[in-house]
């Protein structure tokens, strides 16, 4: 988006005509007005059906925000977008809902209106704190989604549709019981073992290594002493909070921005409302002629409707939050009032007015500080687009990097020995200046002695990098690490000394003799393991020796690396499913087996839509997209 304040001229005239720009086609896709006037702006098309440039912005906008609110308010810039993988799942999302909509056409399949009501009233999303359908709350939250009433049930609509379809290709679909049954029994089989340790100490102090023990050692494992290619580079910021802080703003711009987003700072009058819902009209005069009998209005909703004295609270509305015919009523009466009933498409309404907040507009000085802020950050914005293209022309026209950070005031921060990681010669991670993933990313694909271009940091600004010194990736000198190769070389003569000596009672135990007999002689410990499942859970018993229980007959011995010593195992018994959770077992397998072969019909359907409806991506669009 910078690029693009950056392509603003000084006068009225392109100010003005740019804001119309703004206004008309949204913030993230100015980019493209200025580059692609004339280019056909489909990133994709799906069986001749164009998935316009626009369109993408959108649902990557629509999914950036449920992240941001999963995040609780973290922003993601549009490169961040492309590293989370969202622009290019939100485009496949956009593909996929169009082959089913091509197919949905092909097949003339169509949903009611009276599905699509059931449905909205049946979706908890629309429910107050008591459980009840909430009109106020339905409408608050497609507002909230940028979306009219009309455009949304014309979604659930069709996304209704979508979604009996795929139902009706995956439905009905169930694992065979043979295949459960094995698979199960294979699954639940346990397994219990003896096992003797052998203790580190069961074999001799490897001692010293020779210098050709070492120098072999270190030869088999260089990769164990490698260090990463190391940068040493200055990058240097242009960043609009920096300019911002700087700004000193007029009192009377100040005064004149309040004016103009006067309505920002407007909070309309609310009131607090409950509502009786009644389903019929012959109920909706029955209860106005209770309330206008006298009775309380929590009475009347029990006794007509039979609605708790906690559903009937709606909460604070404003009048734009309630349907117009609502809205009128409710906010042409006094606390205490109740309106007549009213119909609409979900039953008939009657509203009582509980209390009632008038409109307030916060003054001046209490957003002053906001608008400080706000205003600076505005205004910096010309000034950083003007210097971000003097930095350019600089760099173009071959200005050292010294000479661009004394002219313009960049910010620099050195860095020394970087790896591409972040991290330091020693392996720690270093604190890296704003926007510290892409200037890594920069300073590594650009060589040594060498000045990279002005990149944008998304909304923050802009860097560039000089790399100063490039440090190939090396194994360090086996001077400089020969303790820990001796160390190496010791641990690994001990591992192969205890894995002979494992190898040589697991021999034993196979021609016949105890193995709990031969551990005595040792004076290793041994124990007997609880009934092992495949997946393991006891933590004396490594997953990989577990592992080679399953492939052993009973009697049979094996061995693996423990985490001091070696264990032998003797496998003692294996234990059938266990009969008494077998039903409830097999019942949980075939559900997810079903689930799975489901998953897998729908993605051969997939891929046959795509063989009926050719689709094409084109990456450069979706590349100038983002």
């Amino acid at each position: 988006m910078l690029q693009a304040i950056r392509s603003k001229a000084s006068s009225f005239v392109v100010k003005l005509l740019f804001g119309i720009l703004v206004v008309s086609f949204g913030i993230w896709g100015i980019g493209d007005i200025f580059r692609n006037r004339a280019v056909d702006t489909a990133v994709a098309t799906v069986g001749g059906k164009k998935i316009d440039a626009q369109e993408l912005n959108q649902e990557v906008r629509r999914e950036a925000e449920r992240l941001r609110a999963a995040m609780r308010g973290a922003q993601l810039e549009p490169e961040q977008l492309k590293q989370f993988g969202i622009v290019d799942t939100s485009l496949q999302r956009l593909i996929n809902r169009d082959l089913i909509d091509l197919e949905i056409d092909h097949l003339q399949l169509a949903l009611s209106d009276d599905a699509v009501r059931q449905a909205i009233i049946a979706n908890p999303a629309f429910h107050n704190q008591t459980g009840q359908f909430d009109r106020i709350l339905y409408k608050q939250l497609i507002a909230n989604q940028r979306m009219s009433e009309t455009q949304f049930e014309r979604q659930l609509r069709d996304d209704m549709v979508r979604v009996e379809l795929n139902a009706a290709i995956g439905d009905g679909v169930t694992a065979p019981p043979e295949l459960v049954d094995t698979l199960y029994k294979s699954r639940a089989e346990r397994r219990v073992a003896e096992v003797a340790v052998v203790p580190t100490t069961a074999v001799p102090e490897p001692g010293t290594p020779s210098d050709t023990d070492i120098a072999k050692a270190y030869e088999q494992h260089q990769d164990q002493f490698r260090v990463p290619e190391l940068r040493s580079f200055n990058a240097a910021l242009l960043l609009l909070d920096d300019i911002a802080a700087g700004i000193t703003v007029p009192d009377e711009k100040l005064r004149e921005e309040y004016q103009n987003r006067i309505a920002e700072f407007h909070t309309p009058e609310q009131r607090h409302l409950q509502q009786i819902l009644l389903s019929d009209e012959a109920k909706a005069k029955e209860a106005e002629a209770a309330l206008a009998a006298g009775k309380d209005f929590a009475q009347v909703a029990q006794e007509v409707a039979g609605a708790t004295p906690e559903s009937l609270d709606l909460g604070f509305a404003t009048r734009e939050e309630m349907p117009p015919a609502l809205g009128d009523a409710a906010f042409a009466l006094k606390p205490g009032e109740t309106t007549n009933p009213i119909e609409d498409s979900f039953g008939w309404h009657i509203v009582r007015i509980v209390e009632v907040k008038p409109e307030e507009t916060q003054p001046f000085e209490a957003v002053k500080e906001k608008l400080v802020k706000e205003v600076a950050r505005d205004m910096a914005g010309d000034q950083l687009a003007k210097l971000a293209n003097q930095v350019d022309d600089a760099v173009a026209g071959g200005t050292p990097f010294a000479e661009i950070i004394q002219r313009f005031g960049l910010k620099v921060s050195k860095l020394e020995n970087i790896d591409a990681g972040g991290r330091n010669a020693d392996g720690k991670p270093v604190e890296l200046p704003q926007g510290g993933d892409a200037i890594l990313r920069t300073a590594f694909t650009t060589a040594s002695g060498q000045t990279s271009q002005l990149n944008e940091l998304g909304e923050s600004g802009y860097y560039m990098v000089q790399v100063e010194k490039v440090t190939p990736s090396a194994v360090k000198p086996l001077d400089e690490v020969r303790e820990q190769v001796v160390v190496l070389w010791q641990q690994e003569t001990r591992d192969a000394a205890l894995a002979s000596l494992s190898k040589e009672i697991a021999g034993e135990v196979g021609e016949g003799k105890s193995l709990a007999d031969l551990a005595k002689t040792r004076a290793f410990q041994t124990f007997t393991t609880k009934p092992l499942p495949r997946s393991g859970g006891d933590p004396k018993v490594p997953p990989v020796l577990v592992a080679r229980l399953f492939e052993a007959k009973t009697g049979g011995v094996v061995s693996a690396k423990g985490d001091d010593g070696y264990l032998v195992a003797q496998l003692k018994e294996t234990l059938p499913p266990d009969p008494t959770t077998q039903t409830a077992g097999t019942a949980r397998l075939s559900q997810q087996l079903g689930a799975q072969m489901q998953d897998d019909l729908l993605r051969e359907y997939d891929q046959a839509l795509r063989d009926r409806y050719p689709v094409s991506i084109d990456q450069a669009a979706v590349a100038r997209a983002f």
